[in-house]
């Protein structure tokens, strides 16, 4: 509850204890990069990079960090190279959330005589009508930031990727709602996968895992060397090789799926709360590698091992001409023993 008259008594601007930093960053591959800090009353504070698919770069809970910066640092779209079958990495800072899609994601092949590099081109599209706001109403107020991104060529796909990003000022979370829409003439593909990802310090040794999985399925030995411990965390080890594995996920009564990490140290829970009819299959990537100390929870419409594998298989989603899907993420920060052991149990 905010009551703009009362809080207007006590302060000259919002901006002391809540609102958006607009800017642009100088020097290094992010240079001229544009940057949105949202932050909030209760410690909430997050970065979308307008220029990388309005994306989630850093997220913070009371200055401590949640998520993973790769080695690239913050490095702009005209880096990329959607020619290389790892060109992507080249800029891959990873962040809270890197989106991959539109009309492919996951590994590189070639489809139907296309060639295609890894996870997409949407997060290193800019965006375009980029809105931020903060609303009063009555007794409340909110922060939102949207905006939109096109993936589109001559003779091929046209697709808008419209995203609202929104947060309550005296909240610990914020929702992601998109809308992806066929502005062609043409059934297209449709591959959608939200890389969310957790770093140091919240992923630390002894951090737990929260999976409601029905089972879990490893993508290569090396996953299946570590099926037994999919959902612990260990420390940073020299060497490691990333594990990926497959979930067949549960929802609840109202058809959510609740997913998360708890670090008991730190006395934090970060949950992703998703509609498992808008993203049926489920990835995790865990990256125990010293430098390359990540873990990935990934909802999503298909799989991570191509385009061509999805269509071979059955499990490649499409999307009408004129046609509109929308999904949604919520990501909450729970924080007291107390209340994460109550969340548990609900």
């Amino acid at each position: 509850m905010i009551d703009k008259k009362n809080l207007m008594r006590h302060i000259g601007d919002t901006s002391q204890l809540f609102g958006i930093k607009d800017y642009n960053i100088i020097g290094s591959k992010a240079d001229g990069m544009r940057a949105l800090d949202v932050y909030t009353v209760k410690g909430l504070s997050f970065t979308i990079l307008p220029d990388m698919g309005m994306d989630i770069a850093h997220l913070n809970y009371n200055g401590i960090n949640l998520s993973f910066m790769s080695s690239t640092g913050l490095t702009g779209s005209k880096y990329f190279c959607e020619d290389e079958s790892k060109g992507f990495l080249k800029n891959f800072n990873v962040g809270f959330l890197t989106t991959c899609g539109l009309t492919y994601m996951g590994a590189a092949c070639i489809d139907n005589g296309e060639k295609l590099g890894l996870h997409g081109v949407i997060s290193n599209t800019p965006a375009y009508e980029v809105s931020p706001q903060v609303n009063f109403s009555k007794d409340d107020a909110t922060i939102s930031v949207s905006g939109k991104m096109k993936e589109a060529r001559m003779f091929g796909e046209n697709m808008i990727l419209s995203r609202c990003i929104s947060c309550d000022v005296d909240g610990t979370s914020f929702k992601i709602v998109d809308t992806v829409e066929n502005l062609g003439f043409e059934v297209s593909p449709l591959m959608l996968l939200y890389h969310i990802n957790f770093g140091y310090p919240l992923l630390d040794m002894g951090s737990r895992i929260i999976l409601p999985t029905k089972n879990v399925i490893p993508r290569n030995l090396d996953a299946q060397k570590g099926i037994s411990e999919y959902n612990q965390i260990s420390s940073p080890i020299d060497k490691c090789k990333e594990q990926v594995f497959f979930h067949n996920m549960e929802c609840d009564k109202n058809g959510d799926v609740i997913v998360g990490i708890i670090n008991n140290k730190l006395e934090l829970f970060v949950t992703i709360t998703y509609k498992l009819s808008q993203l049926p299959l489920f990835t995790q990537w865990k990256s125990m590698g010293a430098g390359e100390y990540v873990l990935g929870l990934e909802p999503g419409n298909c799989h991570v091992l191509g385009r061509d594998k999805a269509r071979e298989d059955g499990t490649l989603q499409y999307i009408l001409p004129g046609e509109l899907k929308k999904y949604e993420i919520l990501v909450n920060i729970i924080h007291g023993t107390k209340n994460i052991d109550a969340a548990l149990r609900k």
